[in-house]
C-alpha cells in the first residue's frame, strides 16, 4: 500500500494536468481517427465513477458500522479509484466531444464533468480536512446527479424520463392530423431523432421539427419536395447497411421498407407538413398508401409458415432491392425493388429463397413482363402486390391465379384493359384493385365493379372540367446554363397551346413582357451572368409560378483537361472532368450529387489544356459548395502553375483560404494571373485537414 499510493498520487497528477492541458487548448485539436475509439468509449467507462462516487457517499454515511481503521483504508483506496476513473471517462467523453458534436446540452454535460472531475481530485488532497472532505463529498454527489441528467438527455432526449407520463395526453391521430405529425415524424423520431436532434445533431442536422429540417445539415437538405430520388435521406437509407454513409447506422433500428415507401409518397407529394388526410382528394397515392397502411392499426398477423435466418435476409439485400421481417414477431417478410436501369432478373428470381414468406412486393416503375409473373405466382402468401407502371398487360395475370392469398393489386399505368376481369375473378381473397391511368373506359371500370361486388376497383382522381388547373412553370430547353455570347436560348413546355413570357431585367414577368416565339440569344459581354425570367399562360388555366434562370458566361473554352485523383468514391459522385466542364453549374443541392466532385483527403489536381490556342489569360475562377450551415472554410490553398510542355511547371499564383471568415468568397474562388499566353495550366485545390471540398466548375477568362 505505501508502495501504491505515491504511484496513484503521480497518475492523478499527470492525468489531471493532461486534461487541463486539452480543456485549454481543444479549440485546435483534430482527433486523428485511431484515437477516436478511445473516445467512444466514453459510455462504457463512465458508469464506473458514478457507481463509485455513490457508493463513497453511503460508506461515509455508514462508517460509525465499521472499525475506524479498516474504515480508513476502505475510504481512502476508493476515494483513489474514485478519482482515477472519474478522469479517465472525463478525458474520453473531452476526446468523443470533439468529433463534430455540438450542442448547449453537450455543452452544460461537459463541463460539469470537467468540474466534477477536479472536485473528486480535490478531495484526494483534502482528505485529512475532514469538514472540507464532507462539503466536496456532497457536492460531487450533485455533480453526478446534474451531469448524468444533461448526459442522459444526449443519448435519450431531454424528455427521456417524463416521456411515459407526457406519451399519454398526446393528441389522437384522425383524419384531420396532418400527415406529417401523425405518421412521418413518428418514424423520424424512432429512428432517426436519437443522432438528429437540438442536443447532438450530427452532421449538423436536426431532425426533430419541421422548422429545423428545413434549415438542413452540412451535407445539405434532407428531402427535396416532390424529388424523392434526390432526397439525402432516402439516399442514406437505401445505401448497403455496411456502408459508413448508411443510416440509420448499423447496429441502430432500420427504417422498414413500409416506412421508406411512404417517405417517398410523401415527398414526392410534396412533403407538406400541413396536408391532413381529409384533404387529399380520393385516388390520391399517398391517400392510398396511408388507407391501406397506416390507418389501420392491427396487431401482427398470426401466420403459420416458418421464419427464415437472418442471415438469409441479409444475402438478398442489396443496393436495389429492400428484403425487410414486418416485425421481430412475424416471419412476414416485406420486399421493394427498385432501379429500373440497373434491374435484373435475379432480382426476382431469388426470392424463391423466401417464397413462402414474401406478403408484400413493390415492382413498380420496374420492366416487369409475363416471364417474370410466372416467378412472382410461386409466392404463395402474397398478400400485396404492386406493378405500377410495368409492361404486364391482363393477360400477364394469368401466372397470378396461385396467389390465392392476395388482397391489394396496384395495376395503375399499365396495358390491362377489360379482359383483366376474367383473371380478377379467380383471385379469391381480392379486396382493392388500383386501375387509374390504364386502357380501362368508364363503362369498363363499372363491368368490374358489377362482376367483382367485393373488390374496391380505385381509379384515382377524375377532374372537375369547371376547376382551374395551375400551369407548371416553362422549362429551359438548352442542356446547360454555362453559354457564349450569341448562344440561342430555348424555352419549352409540356402542354400544347401555351403562352410563354420572359424578361430579362429582373423583373417579375407577366402576360405584358417579351413572348417567346423563337429561340433567341444572349449578350453576356463585360457581364458574368444573365437571369431569364419566365412563366406560362393558358386559356382555362391559372398562369404558372415565375421561375428564374441563371445563364453564366463560358469565357475560354480549353482543349481538353486531366484530373489526377478521382475524388471521393462514392454512389453520388460523378466524374470530375465532366463536372469541371459539362457547361452545366449549380448553386442547389451542394454535398453528394452528381453535380458535385467531392475531394478531402487528395487535393483536386487539374491539368488543363490550352495548347492548340495558347489564349491570353488572365483570370481563373472555380467554383465552390459551401453549405450554408459550414462555419469554417474547407479549403487550405488554391495553387495555379503553368507550363508549356506539361513537365516544367512554375507557380504563377498560390493562395490561402485556411483562415477564411467569409465564406462567401469561397463560393465564386477568383485568382487573378499575370495576362499572357498559356499552353498548359494546373490548378491545385487542397483540402484542410479533415474537411471536404466540392467544387463545380472551371472558368477562365
Amino acid at each position: 500500500m505505501k508502495k501504491t499510493v505515491p504511484f496513484f498520487l503521480n497518475v492523478l497528477f499527470f492525468l489531471h494536468v493532461l486534461l487541463a492541458f486539452l480543456v485549454l487548448f481543444e479549440g485546435y485539436m483534430k482527433v486523428p481517427f485511431w484515437v477516436q475509439p478511445l473516445g467512444r468509449m466514453h459510455p462504457l467507462v463512465l458508469h464506473f465513477p458514478v457507481a463509485f462516487i455513490v457508493l463513497l457517499v453511503l460508506l461515509n454515511l455508514f462508517k460509525k458500522q465499521l472499525d475506524p481503521a479498516s474504515f480508513e483504508k476502505i475510504n481512502f483506496a476508493l476515494l483513489l479509484l474514485t478519482s482515477f476513473t472519474t478522469v479517465l471517462a472525463t478525458l474520453m467523453g473531452l476526446l468523443l466531444s470533439l468529433e463534430g458534436y455540438d450542442s448547449e446540452l453537450l455543452t452544460l454535460h461537459k463541463w460539469v464533468g470537467i468540474a466534477l472531475c477536479f472536485v473528486i481530485y480535490a478531495l484526494v488532497w483534502c482528505y485529512t480536512y475532514k469538514k472540507v472532505f464532507q462539503i466536496l463529498l456532497y457536492v460531487g454527489l450533485i455533480g453526478v446527479l446534474v451531469g448524468g441528467h444533461f448526459g442522459a438527455g444526449l443519448t435519450h432526449g431531454t424528455n427521456f424520463l417524463m416521456e411515459p407520463i407526457t406519451a399519454s395526453k398526446e393528441e389522437i391521430v384522425d383524419e384531420n392530423t396532418p400527415i406529417y405529425s401523425a405518421y412521418i415524424a413518428p418514424v423520424l423520431k424512432a429512428k432517426c431523432t436519437s443522432c438528429h436532434n437540438p442536443q447532438k445533431h450530427k452532421g449538423d442536422l436536426d431532425l426533430t421539427t419541421i422548422e429545423a429540417i428545413a434549415q438542413g445539415g452540412e451535407n445539405g437538405e434532407a428531402w427535396l419536395a416532390h424529388n424523392a430520388e434526390e432526397s439525402l435521406l432516402l439516399k442514406r437509407a437505401a445505401l448497403p447497411i455496411e456502408d459508413e454513409e448508411h443510416m440509420p447506422p448499423e447496429g441502430k433500428p432500420q427504417l422498414t421498407a413500409a416506412e421508406i415507401e411512404l417517405m417517398q409518397i410523401w415527398i414526392e407529394h410534396g412533403a407538406d407538413d400541413q396536408i391532413t388526410y381529409a384533404q387529399l382528394k380520393e385516388g390520391d397515392t399517398l391517400k392510398q398508401l396511408v388507407t391501406s397502411k397506416w390507418l389501420k392499426s392491427i396487431e401482427d398477423k398470426q401466420y403459420e409458415f416458418d421464419f427464415v435466418t437472418a442471415q438469409t435476409i441479409k444475402e438478398l439485400n442489396n443496393p436495389y432491392r429492400t428484403v425487410v421481417q414486418k416485425s421481430p414477431t412475424s416471419p412476414a417478410i416485406d420486399v421493394v425493388i427498385f432501379g429500373r436501369s440497373a434491374f435484373q432478373e435475379n432480382n426476382i428470381t431469388e426470392l424463391e429463397k423466401v417464397k413462402d414468406q414474401v406478403v408484400y412486393l413493390n415492382l413498380a416503375n420496374l420492366p416487369i413482363t409475363s416471364e417474370h409473373l410466372q416467378t412472382i405466382g410461386k409466392l404463395d402468401n402474397l398478400e400485396h402486390l404492386v406493378l405500377n407502371f410495368t409492361d404486364i398487360n391482363s393477360e400477364s395475370l394469368a401466372s397470378l391465379a396461385s396467389c390465392v392469398e392476395l388482397e391489394t393489386l396496384s395495376l395503375s399505368g399499365t396495358a390491362i384493359d377489360v379482359t383483366v376481369l376474367e383473371h380478377l375473378k379467380g383471385l379469391k381473397s381480392l379486396k382493392e384493385v388500383f386501375v387509374w391511368n390504364t386502357n380501362l373506359e368508364a363503362e369498363d371500370i363499372e363491368v368490374l365493379r358489377s362482376e367483382l361486388p367485393n373488390v374496391i376497383i380505385n381509379e384515382g382522381y377524375i377532374p372537375n372540367p369547371e376547376e382551374e388547373l395551375q400551369l407548371t412553370p416553362p422549362t429551359l430547353v438548352n442542356e446547360g446554363n454555362i453559354i457564349s455570347s450569341g448562344d440561342l436560348i430555348s424555352l419549352g413546355h409540356k402542354m400544347n397551346g401555351v403562352t410563354i413570357q420572359y424578361t430579362l431585367d429582373g423583373s417579375e414577368p407577366d402576360s405584358t413582357s417579351i413572348a417567346f416565339e423563337k429561340p433567341f440569344s444572349l449578350d453576356l459581354k463585360g457581364k458574368r451572368e444573365q437571369t431569364i425570367k419566365t412563366l406560362a399562360h393558358k386559356e382555362g388555366w391559372l398562369p404558372s409560378k415565375s421561375i428564374s434562370y441563371v445563364f453564366y458566361d463560358r469565357g475560354l473554352v480549353p482543349d481538353g483537361i486531366e484530373v489526377l485523383y478521382p475524388g471521393v468514391l462514392s454512389s453520388y459522385t460523378g466524374d470530375t472532368e465532366k463536372i469541371l466542364t459539362d457547361a452545366v453549374r449549380k448553386n442547389e443541392k451542394i454535398g453528394y450529387s452528381k453535380f458535385w466532385a467531392s475531394y478531402n483527403k487528395n487535393p483536386l489536381e487539374a491539368i488543363v489544356d490550352f495548347s492548340a490556342t495558347s489564349p491570353e489569360i488572365k483570370e481563373v475562377v472555380l467554383s465552390c459548395g459551401i453549405n450554408f450551415r459550414q462555419k469554417k472554410s474547407p479549403l487550405d490553398h488554391i495553387a495555379v502553375w503553368a507550363s508549356d510542355d506539361k513537365e516544367d511547371w512554375q507557380l504563377i499564383k498560390k493562395q490561402s483560404f485556411a483562415n477564411e471568415n467569409n465564406l462567401d468568397r469561397l463560393k465564386e474562388i477568383s485568382m487573378q494571373l499575370p495576362k499572357k499566353s498559356y499552353k498548359y495550366i494546373k490548378i491545385v485545390a487542397k483540402p484542410q485537414k479533415g474537411q471536404t471540398i466540392r467544387v463545380n466548375q472551371l472558368f477562365f477568362f
